[in-house]
């Protein structure tokens, strides 16, 4: 029944060649289709429950030289030079809320090079071995509704 649907559907008695390679096309897209669909819902039900604020880094930045930001609407990081090694400060975030603050070292193509968690000290975060040789450091705001990252450049 389903294939004389299809053999009339493709306009004959007969399907002609052209005619079951024209359905094999429309049956693969209209999955994929479908597919990418479930994607994008499984995305944005991961994002509603833990949402990500990425921050925009101001242009220029060299943080290893002079403080430099990274914002967003109502939050902003600010990293530079301290006596020991960067310094990272926030504003507009919930202290309270402020779960852990996390530094990735990314290469140059984007690996991850090394990892750690910070220790706060009166309200700021101290980075020893900011590594000279590294592409960019991402830094990661963990709180209790969100999460903030802002990648800075070498």
């Amino acid at each position: 029944m389903a294939l004389r649907a299809l053999q009339v559907f493709a306009g004959s008695g007969t399907m002609s060649r052209l005619g079951k390679y024209w359905i094999f096309f429309v049956i693969v897209a209209v999955g994929l289709a479908l597919s990418w669909g479930q994607v994008g819902r499984k995305a944005e039900r991961v994002l509603q429950e833990d949402p990500v604020v990425y921050l925009v880094v101001e242009p220029g930045c060299a943080p290893a030289r002079t403080p430099c930001a990274a914002v967003a609407r109502d939050r902003a990081l600010v990293l530079g030079p301290g006596a020991d090694g960067l310094l990272l400060r926030q504003t507009g975030f919930d202290a309270d809320g402020i779960i852990r603050v996390e530094v990735q070292w990314l290469a140059p193509d984007g690996t991850l090079v090394g990892e750690r968690q910070l220790d706060a000290k009166n309200g700021n975060w101290l980075i020893r071995d900011f590594a000279e040789a590294s592409g960019s450091l991402r830094v990661r705001v963990v709180g209790n509704h969100d999460v903030t990252v802002a990648d800075f450049p070498n």
